[in-house]
């Protein structure tokens, strides 16, 4: 490439991210705006103050990156020099954070309710897919040596001391723990019952002494455990622990809200009768109870006691005890097991991929991993029909065969070959939606409410369509140096041992990878359709955070068969466009119509005849031929 065509792609790409991506998230709020259903934040000195810091942060990570790296703020055009100084001692991606900085300031500047709550957010996951799934894994190979830390970094997995390090632990877990509570108390004021003026937001912790007492005993972990790889522990469990509640409270409030209120025992003492937004859920005081008794196991005694006064106080004064008490232990179990949880899952993926068996009957074969993804087409139409109606049954049922075929002939001109007669291809299924809509307006049916209902079922499909990969070795990952990551396949029959020659290697588990944001993924559908949001809305969130996922988890695959394209991964491309599809689908205001939930034969029948042709396509296949689709392996 020369000089003259380097400064055009520059310049073009400068635009892109500059005028072209802005003026977007520009259109697509105004366009979500009537569709997203909650309440606006308007206030133009807070959206001043907040853009501007934003801004500034932004522009001051441009210039130390032009300053000191030798270059321009372009992942395409990196600068040739490694930059730690400036905001980049504090923040790995300055330019980003100050980017979702900046685009909430502005939300909250014209109050707009679609930049707030969807735009900001969606935003801000699409520059971290960015990060994680090309710039780390960049800088990471052209500086293979180099230590990048910052002064905000979670401890690292050391046995010294740091001040700094658990500073920015109490800054990660208070900052976490009021914006999460802000901003479920904001979004949820007709399920929450809270009085007072939003505008409010700060607790008053003096009138409460047990909620500083709680604080206290919480941020107290980092100042006086000390060692990093303890209070890494501690912080990793708990910001776990914070997503686990939000996640919980944000999507079904009446069971998570409990976490983050307490009963106004002193009413005619708060600010216009307003309850404190800074509880403190029990599953963070258990997390620091356990830190402590590691280290301090000579006054465990003490530290239980202080503990259960604590949690007693805070599981009383919640809106639901018992609730809050059973909710809060779960939480609890999961967030410091979360690596136990980690390698369990690992080790099953691993067991999983060299599971393959076969048995053969004359001309006809039937391999295992069928049974897998039969049973995940059966669960899709099943939710889908069940959510839908029985009127809309069958038409759900022909969308989802229309999208199995489409994702086969997607992949046979993607990646078909001699060793590949009959492969699956996702965005091929993707591309059938189209004609799968055409089938159900022919059929009479309303074609925006099956698809609503087919999409809430897609990603639990999905999910038990990846352990079909994992035993047929496709969509595997690349090489990782890290044993508690990877997983090693080693029946002959994988792709991975007869394609990729990876036979015995520790591999990332794109599949586990995969599952676990298609698991999160489901959730969010349900209760959007629970919500009552429009369907197409539902299609659009789906596009966006399947492509958003899909970006990530590519950059970790090995496929060898599969294109790179101005260093991306060709499927790298194709979640792009799903993200940008996403953002029209959601734009388009589509009436909401009332179904009834009910399970009846034909619902039953429906799904078994879905499940049966997706295990004949994708477990059944004939070894000896080798005509076109004849062999799966």
């Amino acid at each position: 490439m020369n000089h003259e065509q380097t400064i055009v792609g520059k310049v073009l790409y400068g635009l892109f991210f500059t005028v072209v991506i802005p003026a977007i998230l520009v259109v697509w709020a105004s366009a979500t705006e009537q569709i997203l259903r909650y309440p606006a934040f308007e206030s133009k000195q807070y959206g001043t103050i907040i853009g501007v810091i934003g801004f500034v942060l932004m522009i001051w990570g441009m210039y130390a990156l032009i300053r000191h790296g030798g270059g321009m703020p372009m992942n395409a055009y990196p600068p040739s020099k490694l930059v730690n100084t400036g905001p980049y001692r504090w923040l790995r991606n300055p330019i980003y954070s100050g980017f979702g900085v900046f685009i909430i300031g502005v939300s909250i500047f014209y109050g707009s309710a679609s930049g707030l709550w969807l735009v900001s957010p969606v935003t801000i996951l699409c520059m971290a897919a960015l990060y994680w799934g090309y710039e780390r894994i960049d800088l990471q190979s052209r500086f293979p040596h180099a230590r990048i830390t910052t002064y905000l970094d979670i401890p690292a997995n050391a046995e010294s001391a740091s001040s700094v390090q658990g500073l920015s632990s109490i800054l990660w877990l208070l900052s976490t723990l009021l914006l999460g509570n802000t901003i479920i108390l904001y979004l949820h004021p007709d399920t929450i019952p809270l009085i007072g003026e939003m505008g409010h937001i700060l607790p008053i912790l003096a009138d409460y002494p047990f909620h500083l007492l709680s604080l206290l005993f919480i941020i107290g972990v980092p100042l006086l455990v000390k060692r990093q790889d303890e209070i890494r522990r501690w912080i990793i469990s708990s910001l776990i622990a914070l997503a686990l509640s939000f996640f919980i409270a944000i999507l079904w409030p009446v069971i998570g809200a409990q976490f983050f209120l307490t009963e106004a025992t002193e009413p005619d003492r708060l600010t216009n009768g307003m309850k404190p937004l800074l509880t403190i859920p029990i599953f963070l005081i258990l997390l620091s109870v356990r830190a402590y008794m590691i280290r301090f196991k000579k006054l465990s005694v003490f530290l239980t006691g202080a503990a259960l006064l604590l949690l007693l106080y805070q599981v009383t004064q919640s809106q639901s005890p018992i609730l809050h008490l059973i909710t809060g232990i779960m939480i609890f179990m999961v967030a410091t097991n979360y690596f136990r949880i980690w390698i369990i899952l690992k080790e099953v993926s691993e067991k999983i991929a060299n599971s393959w068996k076969e048995w053969q009957w004359g001309p006809i074969r039937i391999i295992n991993h069928g049974f897998y993804v039969g049973f995940g087409v059966f669960f899709c139409v099943f939710l889908a029909g069940w959510l839908a109606g029985s009127i809309y049954i069958w038409p759900i049922l022909v969308s989802a065969l229309i999208v199995i075929v489409f994702a086969a002939l997607w992949a046979q001109f993607i990646e078909g070959s001699e060793k590949l007669k009959r492969p699956f291809g996702y965005y091929g299924g993707l591309v059938g939606t189209l004609l799968a809509s055409l089938a159900v307006w022919l059929m009479g049916s309303d074609v925006w409410l099956v698809l609503g209902a087919l999409t809430v079922g897609v990603p639990w499909g999905q999910a038990f369509g990846r352990l079909r990969c994992l035993i047929n070795g496709c969509c595997h990952g690349r090489p990782t140096d890290k044993p508690w990551i990877g997983i090693k396949y080693f029946h002959h029959r994988s792709r991975v041992c007869g394609i990729s020659n990876l036979k015995g290697e520790a591999l990332h588990p794109t599949p586990l990878y995969s599952i676990l944001w298609l698991f999160f993924l489901g959730f969010i559908l349900l209760a959007l359709w629970r919500h009552r949001f429009s369907y197409s809305f539902i299609f659009g969130i789906y596009l966006i955070l399947a492509g958003i996922g899909r970006f990530v988890e590519e950059a970790y695959r090995g496929e060898v068969q599969t294109l790179i394209w101005k260093g991306l991964r060709l499927y790298q491309w194709t979640a792009i466009a799903s993200v940008i599809v996403g953002f029209v689908m959601s734009s388009i205001p589509v009436e909401v119509i009332t179904t009834h939930v009910e399970v009846g034969w034909q619902l039953l029948l429906a799904s078994t005849i879905g499940g049966v042709f997706t295990f004949l396509a994708m477990g059944v296949d004939f070894p000896n031929s080798n005509a076109r689709f004849s062999r799966l392996v």
